[in-house]
Protein backbone atom coordinates (compact mmCIF):
# COMPACT_ATOMS: atom_id res chain seq x y z
CA UNK A 1 0.00 0.00 0.00
CA UNK A 2 3.00 2.33 1.34
CA UNK A 3 4.68 1.64 -2.47
CA UNK A 4 1.25 2.50 -4.01
CA UNK A 5 1.02 5.79 -2.62
CA UNK A 6 4.40 6.87 -3.72
CA UNK A 7 4.46 5.33 -7.21
CA UNK A 8 0.97 7.56 -7.15
CA UNK A 9 2.56 10.99 -5.62
CA UNK A 10 4.92 10.60 -8.23
CA UNK A 11 3.13 10.31 -11.00
CA UNK A 12 1.10 13.17 -9.80
CA UNK A 13 4.43 15.39 -9.52
CA UNK A 14 5.85 13.80 -13.27
CA UNK A 15 2.35 15.05 -14.65
CA UNK A 16 3.10 18.88 -13.17
CA UNK A 17 6.31 18.94 -14.88
CA UNK A 18 5.30 17.73 -17.81
CA UNK A 19 2.11 20.45 -17.74
CA UNK A 20 4.78 23.05 -16.80
CA UNK A 21 7.13 22.43 -19.39
CA UNK A 22 4.18 22.55 -22.74
CA UNK A 23 2.07 25.34 -23.75
CA UNK A 24 -1.58 24.34 -24.04
CA UNK A 25 -2.24 24.57 -27.57
CA UNK A 26 -4.73 27.54 -28.56
CA UNK A 27 -7.45 24.89 -29.88
CA UNK A 28 -7.24 23.92 -26.04
CA UNK A 29 -7.84 27.37 -24.45
CA UNK A 30 -11.49 27.39 -24.41
CA UNK A 31 -11.53 23.74 -22.56
CA UNK A 32 -8.86 24.84 -20.36
CA UNK A 33 -11.35 27.59 -19.19
CA UNK A 34 -14.19 25.53 -19.30
CA UNK A 35 -15.02 25.35 -15.55
CA UNK A 36 -15.92 29.78 -15.52
CA UNK A 37 -18.89 29.37 -18.40
CA UNK A 38 -21.94 30.28 -16.78
CA UNK A 39 -20.95 31.25 -13.80
CA UNK A 40 -21.51 34.87 -12.04
CA UNK A 41 -19.65 37.01 -8.99
CA UNK A 42 -17.89 35.21 -6.38
CA UNK A 43 -18.33 31.67 -8.25
CA UNK A 44 -17.21 33.03 -11.26
CA UNK A 45 -13.78 34.68 -9.08
CA UNK A 46 -13.44 31.31 -7.21
CA UNK A 47 -13.64 29.00 -10.46
CA UNK A 48 -11.07 31.43 -12.21
CA UNK A 49 -8.45 31.09 -9.44
CA UNK A 50 -8.87 27.25 -9.43
CA UNK A 51 -7.68 27.96 -13.00
CA UNK A 52 -5.22 30.50 -12.15
CA UNK A 53 -3.30 27.47 -9.98
CA UNK A 54 -3.77 24.63 -12.07
CA UNK A 55 -0.28 22.99 -13.30
CA UNK A 56 1.30 25.95 -11.15
CA UNK A 57 5.03 25.07 -9.65
CA UNK A 58 6.80 28.01 -7.84
CA UNK A 59 10.25 28.70 -9.50
CA UNK A 60 11.71 30.27 -6.49
CA UNK A 61 13.33 33.24 -6.44
CA UNK A 62 16.34 32.83 -7.77
CA UNK A 63 14.48 30.31 -10.36
CA UNK A 64 13.05 33.71 -12.11
CA UNK A 65 16.68 34.86 -13.31
CA UNK A 66 16.45 31.62 -15.86
CA UNK A 67 12.63 32.08 -16.18
CA UNK A 68 13.34 35.25 -18.13
CA UNK A 69 14.85 34.00 -21.03
CA UNK A 70 11.82 32.65 -21.72
CA UNK A 71 9.16 34.87 -20.76
CA UNK A 72 11.07 38.62 -21.44
CA UNK A 73 13.09 38.50 -24.34
CA UNK A 74 12.59 40.41 -27.38
CA UNK A 75 11.98 38.22 -30.56
CA UNK A 76 13.83 37.77 -33.61
CA UNK A 77 12.58 40.65 -35.75
CA UNK A 78 13.11 43.10 -33.47
CA UNK A 79 15.90 45.61 -34.61
CA UNK A 80 18.84 46.18 -32.22
CA UNK A 81 17.38 44.41 -29.38
CA UNK A 82 16.75 40.42 -30.64
CA UNK A 83 17.49 38.14 -27.60
CA UNK A 84 17.96 40.90 -25.39
CA UNK A 85 16.19 41.21 -22.22
CA UNK A 86 12.68 42.72 -22.30
CA UNK A 87 13.02 45.52 -20.11
CA UNK A 88 9.69 47.33 -19.21
CA UNK A 89 11.04 50.34 -17.65
CA UNK A 90 13.86 51.58 -19.15
CA UNK A 91 13.64 49.17 -22.51
CA UNK A 92 17.11 48.85 -22.22
CA UNK A 93 18.86 46.33 -24.30
CA UNK A 94 20.36 43.78 -21.18
CA UNK A 95 21.79 40.55 -22.56
CA UNK A 96 20.29 37.49 -20.35
CA UNK A 97 22.99 36.84 -17.48
CA UNK A 98 25.62 39.07 -17.93
CA UNK A 99 23.67 42.27 -17.39
CA UNK A 100 21.94 41.19 -14.02
CA UNK A 101 22.22 43.04 -10.74
CA UNK A 102 24.79 43.60 -9.31
CA UNK A 103 25.51 46.96 -8.51
CA UNK A 104 24.13 50.12 -10.65
CA UNK A 105 24.81 54.06 -10.93
CA UNK A 106 22.84 54.72 -13.39
CA UNK A 107 19.87 53.59 -16.46
CA UNK A 108 20.85 50.73 -18.09
CA UNK A 109 23.36 49.38 -15.90
CA UNK A 110 21.81 46.29 -15.19
CA UNK A 111 18.46 44.72 -14.44
CA UNK A 112 17.15 42.49 -11.97
CA UNK A 113 13.74 41.24 -10.53
CA UNK A 114 10.89 43.66 -10.20
CA UNK A 115 7.65 43.35 -7.62
CA UNK A 116 5.48 45.40 -9.30
CA UNK A 117 3.09 44.36 -6.74
CA UNK A 118 5.75 45.68 -4.10
CA UNK A 119 7.06 43.21 -2.04
CA UNK A 120 6.62 45.58 1.60
CA UNK A 121 2.70 45.10 0.61
CA UNK A 122 2.53 41.50 1.66
CA UNK A 123 5.21 41.03 4.32
CA UNK A 124 8.57 41.08 2.51
CA UNK A 125 8.65 37.66 1.46
CA UNK A 126 10.30 35.89 -1.98
CA UNK A 127 8.51 32.79 -1.37
CA UNK A 128 4.77 32.19 -2.74
CA UNK A 129 3.73 35.41 -4.15
CA UNK A 130 6.75 36.90 -3.36
CA UNK A 131 8.38 34.82 -6.55
CA UNK A 132 5.21 34.62 -8.84
CA UNK A 133 6.45 35.83 -12.53
CA UNK A 134 2.78 36.62 -12.66
CA UNK A 135 3.99 40.26 -11.12
CA UNK A 136 7.65 39.89 -11.20
CA UNK A 137 9.44 41.38 -14.03
CA UNK A 138 12.89 42.47 -15.06
CA UNK A 139 13.48 45.85 -15.10
CA UNK A 140 16.36 48.42 -14.94
CA UNK A 141 17.98 48.69 -11.73
CA UNK A 142 18.40 52.11 -11.29
CA UNK A 143 14.78 53.05 -12.38
CA UNK A 144 13.01 50.18 -10.32
CA UNK A 145 15.14 51.84 -6.92
CA UNK A 146 13.59 55.59 -8.24
CA UNK A 147 9.95 54.01 -8.14
CA UNK A 148 10.88 52.12 -4.74
CA UNK A 149 7.49 50.82 -3.39
CA UNK A 150 5.28 53.64 -4.88
CA UNK A 151 1.65 53.17 -5.81
CA UNK A 152 1.05 52.37 -9.60
CA UNK A 153 -1.15 55.57 -10.85
CA UNK A 154 -1.23 58.41 -12.73
CA UNK A 155 1.14 61.71 -12.17
CA UNK A 156 -0.39 64.81 -12.12
CA UNK A 157 2.12 66.52 -14.68
CA UNK A 158 4.83 65.17 -17.75
CA UNK A 159 6.22 61.96 -17.41
CA UNK A 160 10.06 62.62 -16.26
CA UNK A 161 11.88 59.48 -16.24
CA UNK A 162 12.95 57.19 -19.41
CA UNK A 163 8.84 57.77 -20.53
CA UNK A 164 8.39 56.67 -16.76
CA UNK A 165 6.74 58.95 -14.00
CA UNK A 166 7.40 59.10 -10.52
CA UNK A 167 5.59 62.17 -8.53
CA UNK A 168 2.46 63.17 -7.09
CA UNK A 169 -0.62 61.39 -8.09
CA UNK A 170 -2.99 62.44 -10.35
CA UNK A 171 -6.67 62.35 -11.22
CA UNK A 172 -8.15 59.82 -13.52
CA UNK A 173 -11.35 57.89 -14.73
CA UNK A 174 -12.65 55.12 -17.08
CA UNK A 175 -14.65 55.95 -20.09
CA UNK A 176 -16.99 52.87 -18.87
CA UNK A 177 -18.52 51.57 -15.44
CA UNK A 178 -16.60 49.35 -12.95
CA UNK A 179 -17.66 47.78 -10.43
CA UNK A 180 -16.60 50.41 -8.00
CA UNK A 181 -17.31 53.83 -10.14
CA UNK A 182 -20.12 54.88 -12.91
CA UNK A 183 -18.80 55.88 -15.95
CA UNK A 184 -16.90 59.17 -16.14
CA UNK A 185 -16.44 59.58 -12.38
CA UNK A 186 -13.33 61.31 -11.56
CA UNK A 187 -10.94 59.46 -8.70
CA UNK A 188 -8.47 61.50 -7.03
CA UNK A 189 -5.14 59.43 -6.49
CA UNK A 190 -3.11 60.50 -3.32
CA UNK A 191 0.95 60.36 -2.30
CA UNK A 192 3.57 59.12 -4.64
CA UNK A 193 2.83 57.51 -7.45
CA UNK A 194 4.75 55.71 -10.26
CA UNK A 195 3.24 55.67 -14.09
CA UNK A 196 5.07 53.28 -16.18
CA UNK A 197 5.08 53.97 -20.48
CA UNK A 198 1.48 53.83 -22.04
CA UNK A 199 2.80 50.67 -23.72
CA UNK A 200 3.17 48.78 -20.68
CA UNK A 201 0.14 49.66 -18.46
CA UNK A 202 -1.93 46.83 -19.75
CA UNK A 203 0.42 44.25 -18.72
CA UNK A 204 1.29 45.70 -15.57
CA UNK A 205 -3.00 45.96 -14.88
CA UNK A 206 -3.14 42.09 -15.89
CA UNK A 207 -0.55 40.85 -14.01
CA UNK A 208 -2.27 42.89 -11.05
CA UNK A 209 -5.26 41.15 -11.21
CA UNK A 210 -3.96 37.53 -12.50
CA UNK A 211 -1.49 37.75 -9.43
CA UNK A 212 -4.65 38.64 -6.79
CA UNK A 213 -6.82 36.36 -8.16
CA UNK A 214 -4.50 33.66 -7.85
CA UNK A 215 -3.30 33.99 -4.27
CA UNK A 216 -6.13 36.21 -2.54
CA UNK A 217 -3.57 37.03 0.41
CA UNK A 218 -5.72 39.06 3.51
CA UNK A 219 -2.98 41.07 4.47
CA UNK A 220 -2.39 42.59 1.21
CA UNK A 221 -3.30 45.63 2.82
CA UNK A 222 -1.16 46.10 5.39
CA UNK A 223 1.21 48.45 3.62
CA UNK A 224 -1.08 50.50 0.62
CA UNK A 225 -4.13 51.50 0.15
CA UNK A 226 -4.37 49.93 -3.06
CA UNK A 227 -5.66 46.31 -2.17
CA UNK A 228 -8.41 45.61 0.05
CA UNK A 229 -7.63 41.97 1.13
CA UNK A 230 -11.50 41.33 0.49
CA UNK A 231 -11.98 39.19 -2.35
CA UNK A 232 -16.02 39.36 -2.60
CA UNK A 233 -18.08 41.81 -4.76
CA UNK A 234 -18.29 44.32 -1.20
CA UNK A 235 -14.76 44.47 -1.47
CA UNK A 236 -14.15 44.91 -5.31
CA UNK A 237 -12.59 41.58 -5.63
CA UNK A 238 -9.69 42.85 -4.31
CA UNK A 239 -8.76 46.00 -5.36
CA UNK A 240 -9.34 49.23 -3.50
CA UNK A 241 -11.97 51.81 -5.59
CA UNK A 242 -9.60 54.19 -7.18
CA UNK A 243 -7.53 50.27 -7.98
CA UNK A 244 -10.38 49.63 -9.86
CA UNK A 245 -10.70 52.64 -11.79
CA UNK A 246 -7.53 52.63 -12.77
CA UNK A 247 -6.63 48.98 -13.42
CA UNK A 248 -9.49 49.03 -15.81
CA UNK A 249 -8.84 51.99 -17.15
CA UNK A 250 -5.30 50.55 -18.30
CA UNK A 251 -6.60 47.39 -19.17
CA UNK A 252 -8.97 48.71 -21.73
CA UNK A 253 -6.76 51.67 -23.18
CA UNK A 254 -3.72 49.27 -23.44
CA UNK A 255 -5.19 45.57 -25.02
CA UNK A 256 -3.60 42.62 -24.90
CA UNK A 257 -0.19 42.60 -27.28
CA UNK A 258 1.44 39.85 -28.77
CA UNK A 259 4.32 40.54 -26.42
CA UNK A 260 1.91 39.61 -23.69
CA UNK A 261 0.28 36.27 -25.36
CA UNK A 262 4.40 34.95 -25.74
CA UNK A 263 4.81 36.25 -21.85
CA UNK A 264 1.92 34.02 -20.83
CA UNK A 265 3.11 30.98 -22.82
CA UNK A 266 6.31 31.34 -21.64
CA UNK A 267 4.97 31.65 -18.07
CA UNK A 268 3.10 27.97 -18.44
CA UNK A 269 6.72 26.69 -19.76
CA UNK A 270 8.45 28.37 -16.96
CA UNK A 271 5.75 28.54 -13.79
CA UNK A 272 2.95 26.03 -15.35
CA UNK A 273 0.37 28.14 -15.44
CA UNK A 274 -1.96 30.92 -17.32
CA UNK A 275 -2.96 34.48 -16.68
CA UNK A 276 -6.67 33.75 -17.37
CA UNK A 277 -6.98 38.09 -18.38
CA UNK A 278 -4.17 37.67 -21.06
CA UNK A 279 -5.98 34.91 -22.48
CA UNK A 280 -9.80 36.12 -22.05
CA UNK A 281 -9.23 40.09 -21.97
CA UNK A 282 -12.85 40.32 -21.72
CA UNK A 283 -13.38 38.42 -18.30
CA UNK A 284 -12.10 41.08 -16.19
CA UNK A 285 -15.75 43.25 -17.51
CA UNK A 286 -17.19 40.40 -15.43
CA UNK A 287 -15.09 40.68 -12.58
CA UNK A 288 -14.23 44.77 -11.97
CA UNK A 289 -15.97 45.91 -14.81
CA UNK A 290 -19.34 47.12 -16.69
CA UNK A 291 -20.69 43.39 -16.42
CA UNK A 292 -19.48 42.94 -13.34
CA UNK A 293 -22.29 40.38 -11.03
CA UNK A 294 -23.70 38.81 -14.48
CA UNK A 295 -23.24 35.56 -15.48
CA UNK A 296 -20.61 35.41 -18.28
CA UNK A 297 -20.84 33.13 -21.77
CA UNK A 298 -17.37 32.07 -22.61
CA UNK A 299 -18.65 31.23 -26.11
CA UNK A 300 -19.29 35.56 -26.89
CA UNK A 301 -15.25 35.62 -25.47
CA UNK A 302 -12.71 35.69 -27.84
CA UNK A 303 -9.36 34.03 -26.38
CA UNK A 304 -6.49 36.21 -27.62
CA UNK A 305 -5.14 32.60 -29.39
CA UNK A 306 -7.98 33.12 -31.89
CA UNK A 307 -6.81 33.81 -35.57
CA UNK A 308 -9.31 36.62 -35.30
CA UNK A 309 -8.21 38.08 -32.33
CA UNK A 310 -5.92 41.60 -33.40
CA UNK A 311 -3.22 42.11 -30.67
CA UNK A 312 -3.39 45.76 -29.42
CA UNK A 313 -6.63 46.32 -31.45
CA UNK A 314 -9.01 43.57 -29.49
CA UNK A 315 -10.42 43.52 -26.08
CA UNK A 316 -11.75 39.82 -26.14
CA UNK A 317 -15.28 40.12 -27.13
CA UNK A 318 -16.31 38.03 -29.83
CA UNK A 319 -16.71 39.71 -33.05
CA UNK A 320 -20.00 39.86 -33.89
CA UNK A 321 -22.59 41.60 -36.35
CA UNK A 322 -24.60 44.86 -35.26
CA UNK A 323 -27.49 46.68 -37.40
CA UNK A 324 -26.56 47.30 -41.24
CA UNK A 325 -25.34 50.97 -41.80
CA UNK A 326 -28.40 53.34 -43.25
CA UNK A 327 -27.73 54.37 -46.91
CA UNK A 328 -25.49 54.09 -49.31
CA UNK A 329 -21.75 52.44 -48.58
CA UNK A 330 -18.94 54.17 -50.09
CA UNK A 331 -15.32 53.60 -50.93
CA UNK A 332 -12.68 56.60 -51.15
CA UNK A 333 -10.88 55.98 -54.32
CA UNK A 334 -7.84 58.39 -55.44
CA UNK A 335 -7.48 58.69 -59.61
CA UNK A 336 -5.01 60.65 -61.01
CA UNK A 337 -4.95 60.58 -64.74
CA UNK A 338 -7.31 57.81 -64.96
CA UNK A 339 -4.90 55.70 -62.56
CA UNK A 340 -6.48 54.50 -58.94
CA UNK A 341 -3.96 55.03 -56.46
CA UNK A 342 -5.37 53.73 -53.46
CA UNK A 343 -8.70 53.15 -51.65
CA UNK A 344 -8.91 55.09 -48.23
CA UNK A 345 -12.02 54.41 -46.34
CA UNK A 346 -15.35 53.14 -46.22
CA UNK A 347 -17.87 55.29 -44.47
CA UNK A 348 -20.82 57.60 -45.91
CA UNK A 349 -19.35 60.79 -44.71
CA UNK A 350 -15.42 60.37 -45.44
CA UNK A 351 -12.90 61.93 -44.34
CA UNK A 352 -9.72 61.72 -46.45
CA UNK A 353 -7.11 60.48 -44.48
CA UNK A 354 -3.86 60.26 -46.57
CA UNK A 355 -3.71 62.38 -49.37
CA UNK A 356 -1.35 60.58 -52.40
CA UNK A 357 1.59 61.92 -53.47
CA UNK A 358 2.04 62.46 -56.85
CA UNK A 359 4.77 60.84 -58.35
CA UNK A 360 4.93 62.52 -62.14
CA UNK A 361 3.97 65.81 -63.33
CA UNK A 362 0.68 65.96 -65.56
CA UNK A 363 2.68 68.41 -67.34
CA UNK A 364 5.59 69.12 -69.56
CA UNK A 365 5.94 72.31 -67.93
CA UNK A 366 5.42 71.57 -64.19
CA UNK A 367 7.97 69.52 -62.08
CA UNK A 368 6.72 70.16 -58.06
CA UNK A 369 3.09 69.26 -56.78
CA UNK A 370 2.55 71.91 -54.23
CA UNK A 371 -1.26 70.42 -53.29
CA UNK A 372 -4.57 69.98 -53.94
CA UNK A 373 -7.33 72.47 -54.19
CA UNK A 374 -11.45 72.22 -55.17
CA UNK A 375 -11.15 75.16 -57.26
CA UNK A 376 -10.83 74.72 -60.63
CA UNK A 377 -8.75 77.73 -62.50
CA UNK A 378 -8.56 77.45 -66.37
CA UNK A 379 -4.80 77.82 -67.27
CA UNK A 380 -2.03 79.08 -65.83
CA UNK A 381 -1.86 81.41 -63.08
CA UNK A 382 1.06 82.88 -60.71
CA UNK A 383 -0.98 82.67 -57.99
CA UNK A 384 -1.65 80.02 -55.80
CA UNK A 385 -5.40 78.76 -55.75
CA UNK A 386 -7.34 80.35 -52.80
CA UNK A 387 -7.92 77.55 -51.28
CA UNK A 388 -4.63 74.89 -51.14
CA UNK A 389 -4.72 71.40 -48.85
CA UNK A 390 -0.91 70.52 -48.38
CA UNK A 391 -1.93 68.09 -44.96
CA UNK A 392 -4.41 65.40 -44.47
CA UNK A 393 -5.34 67.65 -40.42
CA UNK A 394 -6.54 70.09 -43.18
CA UNK A 395 -8.75 68.12 -45.44
CA UNK A 396 -12.45 68.52 -45.61
CA UNK A 397 -14.58 65.06 -44.81
CA UNK A 398 -15.59 64.28 -48.77
CA UNK A 399 -19.65 63.76 -48.55
CA UNK A 400 -20.27 62.88 -52.25
CA UNK A 401 -18.72 62.88 -55.19
CA UNK A 402 -16.33 65.75 -55.60
CA UNK A 403 -13.40 66.71 -58.08
CA UNK A 404 -10.42 68.29 -56.47
CA UNK A 405 -7.41 69.41 -58.86
CA UNK A 406 -3.38 68.80 -58.15
CA UNK A 407 -2.02 71.75 -58.26
CA UNK A 408 1.87 71.63 -59.81
CA UNK A 409 4.76 74.08 -59.92
CA UNK A 410 7.17 75.28 -62.58
CA UNK A 411 10.24 76.34 -60.60
CA UNK A 412 12.33 78.96 -62.04
CA UNK A 413 15.67 79.76 -60.46
CA UNK A 414 17.42 83.19 -61.05
CA UNK A 415 20.91 83.35 -60.82
CA UNK A 416 23.19 86.16 -59.95
CA UNK A 417 23.95 88.96 -57.47
CA UNK A 418 21.03 91.22 -57.70
CA UNK A 419 19.06 91.65 -54.44
CA UNK A 420 16.14 89.44 -54.42
CA UNK A 421 13.09 91.01 -52.69
CA UNK A 422 9.87 88.53 -52.03
CA UNK A 423 6.89 90.05 -51.35
CA UNK A 424 3.53 88.89 -50.23
CA UNK A 425 0.44 90.67 -49.53
CA UNK A 426 -3.24 91.18 -51.56
CA UNK A 427 -1.11 91.65 -54.44
CA UNK A 428 1.66 89.30 -54.48
CA UNK A 429 1.34 85.91 -54.07
CA UNK A 430 3.91 84.36 -56.19
CA UNK A 431 5.77 81.39 -55.23
CA UNK A 432 4.24 81.37 -51.94
CA UNK A 433 2.25 78.58 -50.23
CA UNK A 434 -0.69 80.05 -47.98
CA UNK A 435 -2.97 77.66 -45.57
CA UNK A 436 -4.29 80.45 -43.63
CA UNK A 437 -7.60 82.05 -43.77
CA UNK A 438 -8.06 85.27 -45.19
CA UNK A 439 -9.96 87.79 -43.24
CA UNK A 440 -10.45 91.47 -44.82
CA UNK A 441 -7.42 92.89 -45.97
CA UNK A 442 -5.14 89.88 -43.19
CA UNK A 443 -4.32 86.69 -43.21
CA UNK A 444 -4.78 84.80 -39.98
CA UNK A 445 -2.32 82.12 -38.65
CA UNK A 446 -4.32 80.14 -36.41
CA UNK A 447 -4.59 76.82 -35.20
CA UNK A 448 -1.94 74.16 -37.73
CA UNK A 449 -2.21 76.84 -40.46
CA UNK A 450 1.35 78.35 -41.99
CA UNK A 451 2.69 80.61 -44.45
CA UNK A 452 5.65 79.35 -46.73
CA UNK A 453 7.86 81.63 -48.36
CA UNK A 454 9.99 81.40 -52.26
CA UNK A 455 13.40 79.88 -51.92
CA UNK A 456 15.51 82.07 -50.38
CA UNK A 457 19.59 81.95 -50.50
CA UNK A 458 19.69 81.97 -47.07
CA UNK A 459 23.78 83.14 -47.11
CA UNK A 460 22.04 86.41 -48.36
CA UNK A 461 19.23 86.92 -46.21
CA UNK A 462 19.48 90.45 -44.53
CA UNK A 463 16.01 91.39 -43.48
CA UNK A 464 12.26 90.34 -42.74
CA UNK A 465 9.40 92.89 -42.56
CA UNK A 466 6.27 91.90 -41.38
CA UNK A 467 3.04 94.19 -41.22
CA UNK A 468 0.81 91.99 -38.53
CA UNK A 469 -1.76 92.22 -35.65
CA UNK A 470 -3.23 90.18 -32.72
CA UNK A 471 -6.13 88.06 -33.12
CA UNK A 472 -8.46 86.61 -30.35
CA UNK A 473 -6.06 87.69 -27.30
CA UNK A 474 -3.14 87.90 -26.04
CA UNK A 475 -1.58 85.17 -25.76
CA UNK A 476 -1.42 84.25 -29.08
CA UNK A 477 1.09 87.94 -29.28
CA UNK A 478 3.92 86.19 -30.88
CA UNK A 479 5.45 83.87 -34.05
CA UNK A 480 7.79 81.60 -35.64
CA UNK A 481 10.21 82.16 -38.61
CA UNK A 482 12.05 78.92 -39.56
CA UNK A 483 14.09 77.50 -41.78
CA UNK A 484 14.62 74.32 -43.28
CA UNK A 485 16.49 73.14 -40.72
CA UNK A 486 16.73 76.08 -38.24
CA UNK A 487 14.67 78.22 -36.11
CA UNK A 488 15.58 82.13 -37.37
CA UNK A 489 13.42 84.42 -35.08
CA UNK A 490 10.60 85.15 -32.98
CA UNK A 491 8.77 88.05 -33.32
CA UNK A 492 6.36 89.43 -31.14
CA UNK A 493 3.40 91.60 -31.38
CA UNK A 494 2.18 93.99 -29.16
CA UNK A 495 -1.73 93.14 -28.78
CA UNK A 496 -4.62 94.50 -30.19
CA UNK A 497 -6.17 95.30 -33.83
CA UNK A 498 -4.09 97.70 -35.67
CA UNK A 499 -1.62 96.13 -38.19
CA UNK A 500 2.06 97.26 -36.83
CA UNK A 501 5.22 96.71 -38.54
CA UNK A 502 7.97 95.31 -37.68
CA UNK A 503 11.72 94.57 -38.88
CA UNK A 504 13.99 91.74 -38.31
CA UNK A 505 17.80 92.25 -39.16
CA UNK A 506 19.59 89.25 -39.49
CA UNK A 507 22.48 88.88 -37.16
CA UNK A 508 23.29 85.15 -37.92
CA UNK A 509 25.62 83.12 -40.50
CA UNK A 510 23.59 80.73 -42.74
CA UNK A 511 23.86 78.95 -45.38
CA UNK A 512 22.02 77.01 -48.32
CA UNK A 513 18.65 77.25 -50.03
CA UNK A 514 15.63 77.39 -48.23
CA UNK A 515 12.30 78.09 -48.17
CA UNK A 516 10.93 80.36 -45.07
CA UNK A 517 7.86 79.54 -43.02
CA UNK A 518 5.68 81.08 -40.36
CA UNK A 519 3.81 79.76 -38.19
CA UNK A 520 1.64 80.76 -34.45
CA UNK A 521 2.49 77.34 -33.19
CA UNK A 522 0.42 78.20 -29.64
CA UNK A 523 -2.51 79.06 -31.58
CA UNK A 524 -6.41 78.00 -31.52
CA UNK A 525 -8.88 77.71 -33.88
CA UNK A 526 -9.88 81.34 -34.70
CA UNK A 527 -7.32 82.82 -32.41
CA UNK A 528 -3.55 83.85 -33.62
CA UNK A 529 -1.32 86.08 -35.68
CA UNK A 530 -3.08 88.33 -38.48
CA UNK A 531 -0.46 89.14 -41.24
CA UNK A 532 -0.76 91.89 -43.99
CA UNK A 533 2.10 91.25 -45.51
CA UNK A 534 5.58 90.42 -45.59
CA UNK A 535 8.72 91.68 -47.32
CA UNK A 536 12.03 89.30 -47.46
CA UNK A 537 14.94 91.18 -48.49
CA UNK A 538 18.15 88.82 -49.95
CA UNK A 539 20.92 89.01 -51.72
CA UNK A 540 23.56 86.10 -53.15
CA UNK A 541 24.39 83.77 -55.73
CA UNK A 542 20.59 82.81 -56.88
CA UNK A 543 17.48 82.59 -55.19
CA UNK A 544 14.03 80.74 -56.84
CA UNK A 545 10.49 81.08 -57.05
CA UNK A 546 7.39 78.80 -58.02
CA UNK A 547 5.25 79.42 -61.05
CA UNK A 548 1.83 77.93 -60.45
CA UNK A 549 0.78 75.38 -63.30
CA UNK A 550 -3.32 75.15 -63.48
CA UNK A 551 -3.78 74.08 -67.01
CA UNK A 552 -3.83 70.26 -65.72
CA UNK A 553 -5.29 70.15 -62.72
CA UNK A 554 -8.68 68.49 -64.37
CA UNK A 555 -6.75 65.29 -64.89
CA UNK A 556 -6.86 64.04 -61.01
CA UNK A 557 -9.70 63.68 -59.14
CA UNK A 558 -10.97 62.31 -56.18
CA UNK A 559 -13.92 59.66 -56.47
CA UNK A 560 -16.55 58.68 -53.38
CA UNK A 561 -17.13 54.65 -55.44
CA UNK A 562 -20.72 52.99 -54.30
CA UNK A 563 -19.86 49.17 -53.32
CA UNK A 564 -22.85 47.79 -54.92
CA UNK A 565 -20.93 44.35 -55.34
CA UNK A 566 -19.25 44.37 -52.34
CA UNK A 567 -20.99 43.35 -48.85
CA UNK A 568 -20.18 46.26 -46.31
CA UNK A 569 -21.09 45.58 -42.65
CA UNK A 570 -21.24 47.41 -39.52
CA UNK A 571 -19.09 45.30 -36.89
CA UNK A 572 -18.34 44.97 -33.31
CA UNK A 573 -14.49 43.89 -32.61
CA UNK A 574 -13.52 44.13 -28.74
CA UNK A 575 -16.16 46.26 -27.83
CA UNK A 576 -14.97 48.88 -30.81
CA UNK A 577 -17.27 49.47 -33.74
CA UNK A 578 -15.33 48.73 -36.83
CA UNK A 579 -16.44 48.34 -40.96
CA UNK A 580 -15.69 45.40 -43.05
CA UNK A 581 -15.67 45.57 -46.69
CA UNK A 582 -14.95 41.76 -47.95
CA UNK A 583 -11.92 40.84 -46.01
CA UNK A 584 -10.55 44.34 -44.58
CA UNK A 585 -11.41 46.26 -41.53
CA UNK A 586 -11.93 49.72 -41.15
CA UNK A 587 -11.90 51.95 -38.15
CA UNK A 588 -14.73 54.74 -38.23
CA UNK A 589 -12.01 57.14 -38.92
CA UNK A 590 -11.36 55.48 -42.06
CA UNK A 591 -7.90 53.94 -41.70
CA UNK A 592 -7.58 49.94 -42.85
CA UNK A 593 -6.61 47.87 -39.08
CA UNK A 594 -6.45 44.60 -40.71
Amino acid sequence: MKKYIVSFLALIWVAQMMWAGSVTPAAQIPAYYADADGLAGKSLWTAISSITNRGFSSLGYNGLWTAYKKTDVYPADSVGKAGKIWDMYGECPFTFGSDQCGSYSGVCDCYNREHSIPKSWFGGSTSGIGCDIFHLVPTDGKINSTRSNDEFGEVAGAKNYYGNGTGTAGTWSTDRPTIASAAGEVIQGSGNVFEPKDQYKGDFARGYMGTIIKWQLANMTSSNNFFTGNYTASGNFGFTKKAVVLMMKWHREDPVSQKEIDRNNGIQQTQGNRNPFIDYPYLAEYIWGEHAGETVDMSLLMPSTDPDFIPGVSNGLREHEVPPIPGAMYGVTWSVNGEELLVDSICEECPIMALPSMPVSCSTESNVFVGWTSAAIAGTSEDAPAVLYTKPADFPAVTADVTYYAVFAKETITQGAAPAVFVFDAEHQTGWTNTANKTGTYWLLDAGKELVSPEVDLSGLSSIVVKIRTYGGTQYDQFSVDAENQHLTTIEATAGGTMTEYTWNNTQTLTGFSPLTFTCSNAAANKGIGIQSVVINATGSGSSYSRYITSCQTESEVELVPTDNVVARKILVGGQIYIMLGEQLFNLQGQRVK
